[in-house]
Formats: structure tokens, C-alpha cells, sequence
């Protein structure tokens, strides 16, 4: 983590604001298969920076710089939005990198199973915090666990090897009964995160 990205929340912290983001925890088992991906990537040659295997998660709306005051707000309307979806069970599956093999920023591994649930659940996140003032997306949801990121130089033939020889991947698949508020805290060491808020999604759904 660059110093000015930390000499920047710094200065967050000191206005009273944190950097906040919406997201799914995944399990222990999950954690574990997502970790065993990352060290057969890393053994096939695949040079990135790895996301540390505890911060993976499925993010659903990037919050940015966000007033301490505000976090009962928000934390209240995702309780709104989680309150309208059942528990909806999930799998991470394939490899992928955006934006593309020939320009990989993000390596990523997709996510399968009730996914029109989870759809509906992220529009309706997206939907409670406009009106709270944060903005839409311009692109649509792509929901994605994040493996690692290039810096530069990436090479798009053992990138493009890599997604044919692990496209098969699957991981156990988990049930998701709540969504969470994240505060991200940036460290040398790499960020931190900490669960603010945590609503229960309704229990007797599951389509």
C-alpha cells in the first residue's frame, strides 16, 4: 500500500470519515479452496500481488470516503435492501482477469449458483444507496472474487494458459445469510478490514 494512499485516509480518519464497502463474507472452507487456487497459480508462474486469502470476499458496492455520521444511515438502508432476499447459496467457479489477457489488471475467480438472487440482491444495494447520494455503477455487476492484481508487464500467453488449465475450478459451495458493512483501514502490511453493521437476510426464501 503506497504511502500516499495512507497519508490520504490519514486525513480521512482525522475529518471524521472511513472508507467503507458492502460486501459477503465467505467461509473457513471456501477461504481455504480460494487459497489452494492461488498457491496452484503461483506454482504454474502466474506473478501478481496475491490478495491475502482472510480478505477475499464478494464485494457488492464500493462506498469510498464515507462521514462517521452517515455509517447508521447506511447501515439502516442495507437492512432495508438485505430484509427483501432470502438466503441464497453460492460457489466460486472458472478463472478470468479483467479488463482483458492482453491488458490483466485483476485476476479473479467467478462465482455460481443462485446468482439471479444475488443480482437482485446487489441492484437493490445499488438502488438504497442512491438514495442515500452514492452513485449507480456505469457497468453492470459481475460478481467476481478478486485472486490478485498485475502491476505491469503481465504476460498474456501464460495468463491465457493459466484460465484454459484452471477454467475447471470450483470451489465448495456456501450458503449466504447476510451482508455486511465493511470499514477498509489501509496498513504497509496491507488493508485491514473490519465489519461495521451486519443484516440478516429473510430466511424463508431460497429461489
Amino acid at each position: 500500500m503506497g504511502d500516499g494512499e495512507i497519508q490520504n485516509q490519514k486525513n480521512s480518519q482525522a475529518s471524521g470519515k472511513i472508507r467503507a464497502f458492502i460486501a459477503v463474507c465467505l467461509p473457513s472452507d471456501v477461504i481455504s479452496d480460494l487459497s489452494d487456487l492461488q498457491a496452484r497459480l503461483r506454482k504454474f508462474g502466474i506473478k501478481m500481488k496475491y490478495t491475502d486469502p482472510e480478505n477475499i470476499h464478494l464485494t457488492l458496492k464500493f462506498l469510498g470516503s464515507v462521514p462517521v455520521p452517515a455509517v447508521d444511515r447506511i447501515s439502516a438502508s442495507l437492512g432495508e435492501a438485505a430484509a427483501g432476499f432470502g438466503h441464497m447459496q453460492l460457489y466460486a467457479r472458472g478463472l478470468g482477469v479483467f479488463p482483458g489477457v492482453r491488458r490483466a489488471r485483476v485476476m479473479w475467480t467467478g462465482v455460481g449458483g443462485h446468482t439471479g438472487q444475488l443480482e437482485g440482491l446487489h441492484q437493490a444495494v445499488e438502488n438504497h444507496m442512491a438514495e442515500l447520494g452514492f452513485p449507480e455503477e456505469d457497468r453492470g455487476f459481475a460478481g467476481h472474487l478478486t485472486l490478485g492484481r498485475f502491476k505491469s508487464g503481465a504476460d498474456p500467453v501464460r495468463i491465457a494458459d493459466a484460465i484454459e488449465e484452471f477454467g475447471d475450478f470450483a470451489s465448495n459451495s456456501f450458503d449466504v445469510f447476510s451482508v455486511e458493512l465493511f470499514e477498509s483501514i489501509l496498513t504497509r502490511g496491507g488493508p485491514v478490514y473490519k465489519v461495521a453493521a451486519s443484516h440478516r437476510l429473510a430466511a424463508d426464501r431460497l429461489d
